[in-house]
């Protein structure tokens, strides 16, 4: 039961976005695109904090509900992210762990864009904020880790949905490994 437990709080610290690894840079635009999926970066940022905000709070009902119906994701993310979030659902499931309480952003910042042939690449910085979020246990204790990060610097990837270019996507979400900028 222990190891499920600590198995729950590790999938709670994944999905609060700190899967760790280096941001990669996203490709240059291209050259030759005829007309821009997004005016400006200010309409990029917005249309992936739309996007990042759907995932977190999609997520944030999953968790809340012990990892049930983890599918409900899949609209928001892309279909490797959404096997490697089932994969992770299904491990807290498992512990018998659940979530109370919401995670909040702040300090959101576009990182960079790209477009090219109708799809567009999207990354920004965010401050994820865990100090109200508690992961409680199968007899419903808190088995919230203590030395948990409640600030979290992260670097969000999305991209563009198949159905259409200008609604994003997330790829991945990553704990920002530079200097913290929460």
């Amino acid at each position: 039961m222990a190891a499920a437990l600590a198995a729950a709080c590790a999938v709670a610290v994944l999905l609060s976005g700190c899967t760790g690894g280096d941001p990669a840079a996203s490709p240059a635009p291209s050259a030759d695109a005829a007309e821009p999926i997004f005016a400006t970066d200010e309409e990029a940022l917005a249309a992936a904090e739309s996007a990042y905000d759907q995932y977190r709070t999609t997520s944030a009902m999953i968790l809340a509900e012990g990892g049930a119906a983890p599918e409900r994701i899949v609209p928001f993310v892309t279909a490797t992210y959404a096997v490697t979030l089932a994969e992770e659902f299904e491990a807290f499931r498992s512990a018998g762990a659940r979530t109370i309480g919401d995670s909040t952003i702040d300090t959101v910042s576009l990182v960079d864009r790209s477009e090219a042939d109708d799809s567009a690449e999207v990354s920004i910085y965010l401050c994820r904020d865990l100090t109200s979020v508690r992961v409680l246990g199968p007899d419903s204790s808190d088995i919230t880790p203590s030395d948990r990060q409640n600030r979290v610097p992260s670097h969000v990837f999305l991209v563009s949905s198949a159905d259409e270019a200008s609604v994003l996507i997330v790829d991945r979400v990553e704990k920002w490994q530079g200097e913290d900028f929460c």
